[in-house]
């Protein structure tokens, strides 16, 4: 007994003449029981690092191992390719990069909702994939009625400015657009380059500026790498760790909650994580947060606790 696993295509018009060039075209990969039901929940993973949809990859390994112990009851679980040149995406909307979330809320999920005749959403993923479930669950609340947030990105100043002072070392003297399109070719990136190209495209989604050469601003100068508080301050904005208290109201309506981190975490993401947690308990938001032993990487076998508690919170 094993899930049906179909790749189907869906074409964006949200995406059409994105800065990067990226496809507008894109694969879901679409995990579905054998017998499809009316108003079954509809579960969306949101990639961190790009992550293109494969069939029996370490991600449909846990669903088939949960699908084996019933836990994923009727619901449809989908693995769209949300993948970017810059190697990451925030699910958000940025002229730098392209609009992911006008992608997801206006394109995919009416689709799918269509195709498969579910109910309610729920976003799922780790890292930047736990950011985005996060910021677009409460921006909207009508939309996704619940998401599960491991170690998304929170508390910015642990996260990102370790990485500024790397990134200013890679882009030395180079042309950022030639940097781009060399490391966008290139399979086996370094350590640094994975740095370097997390602060360039934090800055495409949280500092986009549409009068610039690139159409975003980083937070450091270039011929320096001194540290630009008023681009900081434009990132910021979209810390959960500290917008939380502007999404209260949006929160309450939401119908499942799921956060978790590791203990040893490498961006410290236990300490952001730990901040929205004591945040929403504060507030009265009805959560369920765990941390477990471990960092930030190979936690694919986490869903095994978010999935389940979605559908069982969604199907009700």
């Amino acid at each position: 007994m094993s899930l049906n696993q179909t790749i189907i295509k869906i074409k964006s018009k949200a995406l059409e003449n994105n800065y990067l060039n990226d496809p507008v075209e894109r694969e879901i990969l679409v995990f579905s029981p054998d017998k499809i039901v009316d108003n079954a929940p509809l579960l969306i993973e949101l990639a961190g690092l790009n992550g293109t949809p494969k069939l029996n990859n370490r991600f449909s390994q846990v669903l088939n191992k949960l699908y084996k112990k019933d836990l994923l009851k009727n619901a449809i679980i989908i693995n769209p390719n949300f993948s970017t040149k810059y190697h990451v995406n925030q699910y958000i909307n940025s002229p730098a990069a392209g609009n992911y979330e006008d992608f997801i809320i206006n394109e995919i999920i009416p689709y799918m909702s269509e195709l498969y005749h579910t109910k309610n959403v729920g976003l799922f993923g780790k890292s930047s994939g736990g950011f985005g479930a996060y910021t677009l669950a409460v921006n909207h609340p009508d939309i996704i009625s619940g998401f599960a947030d491991h170690f998304g990105d929170s508390c910015f100043e642990y996260v990102y400015i370790p990485d500024i002072p790397v990134t200013y070392k890679e882009l030395y003297n180079k042309n950022i657009n030639d940097y781009l399109i060399e490391k966008s070719k290139k399979d086996d990136l370094t350590d640094n380059e994975i740095r370097a190209l997390n602060i360039i495209g934090m800055s495409a989604f949280y500092s986009y500026n549409e009068n610039s050469e690139l159409k975003f601003d980083l937070p450091f100068e270039r011929d320096t790498g001194s540290f630009k508080p008023d681009i900081w301050n434009k990132w910021i904005k979209y810390d959960p760790a500290k917008n939380v208290v502007n999404y209260i109201n949006n929160l309450k309506k939401l119908k499942a909650i799921y956060l978790d981190v590791g203990i040893e975490d490498e961006y410290s993401l236990f300490i952001g994580m730990g901040t929205l947690h004591k945040k929403m308990e504060k507030n009265g938001i009805e959560h369920k947060y765990e941390e477990f032993k471990g960092g930030h990487f190979y936690n694919t076998t986490r869903y095994e606790e978010s999935i389940p508690f979605l559908i069982e919170k969604l199907s009700e």
